[in-house]
């Protein structure tokens, strides 16, 4: 038996196939597939910017700050770069077009974009600028736009360059960054794997070719990294994420490309203009349109309360234990540069009251907490990275916090952490404060167990637990990590810790 394929008159007849126009398309319908395409483009740019206005205000900000997220500017680079590269290719899909497929695929991906934005971004407002769900909400936006008004298989041809804008979400590159070593070298060695997948993509005729492309602007970009961390080291951090991946996708593919038409005419696109696959799109626009309108009305997350102030103050020694307090041991954690930069330091220290507080314990022994204070240059990291990185909260339940206002224009917030595993309640009390080019976060740890034999929660870096707690409450909600009945038994105590803490600080800041 053999299946008989359809010419191009059958399909037009069905009105499943080209439009009539493509088999007299001449210079004229060019010029005009050519005006479509571009006013179409225009559109979906424009829809999208106006969408997502608050997420592309919040990444110009972020960037200034110095956060790492400014890689982010880089993906509009890389995904021109490839997609011009699949442009070229001729194209290989039959002539069949379905635009009630487009609609329906297009419905989806518009609804899961609102969901996402609307929903999913607020159940993870303590983990926004590293997970950057607005940016996931974005991508699901632009494909399924692109599908109502380009069509479905337009889309699926540039499939590669779709799955490529994946690595647009920060958490990769994050972790990437980390892994290379937490510096602004690393932070280039991150991005050169977007620049060597993007030239893959725009030079992978073959397997062959896209390896080769990938390897070519590694080497170039390696060379670049190496010259600036030689001769600008302190070169901003934005410079080392963008300069070398971008010359090198940029290099890498014009050099394959002159190289393999070597003594032949070099033509931008290689290939006819094809007629358009969806041609009447009113209603997708009109859909596309009512759906940003909905995105652009909501909120991002924004911190609840904002950074102290502290001009004069020194970070990034031990804290001096305030009036009726001793400290009692001390640690220093360096893996934390990884995480925070280069000239991060986590300290912990221990104090103990001098004296007994029936308040406090109702047989009157000394308390002890624990601080935990994280100095870092790059102040926008310790909203990237909040505290509960650096522990393993995988059994552990968070309460809504408690605001306390603990002087000198410095807000404390009080949560209660319920250890599931230990079987331990803490009190945290936490704090942000900074000068002119760092910044420190402070966190104070009480326990319901007020024996010798205490155990505080310990910093371990606990990235991996981090992206557990995630997923768990991706899939089972907050109530997974969420204390729904907090108990504050130590706030009187952390209260009157917290306060005498800034006030030592606040006494022994240089006063110049």
């Amino acid at each position: 038996m053999t299946t008989e394929i359809p010419s191009a008159a059958t399909l037009v007849v069905n009105g499943s196939g080209p439009p009539p126009e493509a088999a007299t398309a001449g210079p004229e319908h060019h010029v005009r597939t050519v005006v479509r395409l571009t006013l179409r483009w225009v559109f979906l740019i424009a829809v999208t910017a106006f969408a997502f206005h608050r997420t592309i205000a919040s990444l110009v900000d972020s960037t200034l700050e110095g956060s790492l997220n400014g890689f982010v500017w880089l993906m509009p680079i890389a995904a021109a770069v490839a997609a011009i590269g699949v442009a070229r290719r001729n194209r290989t899909e039959l002539p069949i077009h379905d635009r009630q497929t487009d609609v329906i695929v297009g419905i989806l991906g518009l609804g899961f974009a609102l969901m996402l934005q609307a929903v999913l971004l607020q159940r993870y407002s303590q983990y926004f600028h590293l997970l950057r769900i607005d940016l996931a909400a974005m991508w699901f936006f632009l494909i399924a736009s692109s599908a109502m008004l380009f069509g479905l298989r337009p889309v699926v041809r540039f499939a590669w360059v779709w799955l490529l804008m994946l690595m647009t979400f920060p958490a990769g590159y994050q972790l990437g960054v980390i892994f290379f070593g937490g510096n602004r070298v690393s932070a280039g060695e991150a991005t050169l794997v977007i620049a060597a997948a993007a030239t893959a993509v725009s030079v992978g005729r073959s397997r062959n070719r896209a390896a080769i492309g990938a390897v070519a602007a590694l080497l170039v970009g390696a060379v670049l990294l190496a010259l600036m961390a030689v001769f600008a080291p302190n070169a901003p951090l934005f410079a080392f994420q963008m300069l070398p991946a971008s010359v090198s996708m940029v290099s890498g593919g014009l050099g394959l490309f002159l190289y393999a038409r070597r003594g032949q005419t070099k033509r931008w696109l290689g290939r006819s203009i094809e007629p358009l696959a969806a041609r009447q799109v009113w209603a997708g626009v009109a859909l596309v349109s009512a759906v940003a309108i909905a995105l652009s009305l909501v909120h991002l997350p924004v911190p609840a309360t904002q950074p102290a102030r502290v001009d004069g103050m020194t970070f990034g020694r031990p804290l001096t234990a305030p009036a009726g307090w001793q400290q009692t041991e001390e640690r220093e954690y360096p893996w934390v540069r990884r995480v925070y930069g280069r000239d991060a330091i986590l300290i912990r220290q221990q104090f103990l009251a001098d004296t007994g507080n029936p308040k406090w314990d109702k047989f009157a022994r000394p308390r002890e907490v624990v601080v935990d204070s994280t100095t870092t240059r790059q102040p926008f990291s310790l909203q990237v990275f909040p505290a509960t990185v650096l522990y393993d909260g995988s059994s552990s339940r968070v309460s809504d916090p408690e605001f306390i206002d603990l002087g000198r224009d410095v807000t404390g917030s009080l949560v209660t952490v319920v250890d599931d595993k230990r079987l331990l309640t803490y009190n945290l009390l936490t704090w942000t404060w900074r000068n002119r080019d760092s910044a420190q976060r402070v966190m104070v740890a009480s326990v319901d167990n007020h024996e010798a034999e205490v155990i505080f929660p310990e910093p371990s870096g606990g990235m991996g637990q981090a992206l557990r707690t995630m997923v768990a409450v991706f899939f089972r909600g907050n109530q997974a990590t969420w204390d729904s009945d907090p108990t504050f038994k130590d706030r009187d105590l952390l209260t009157e810790f917290g306060r005498g803490l800034v006030r030592a600080q606040l006494q022994h800041r240089d006063p110049s």
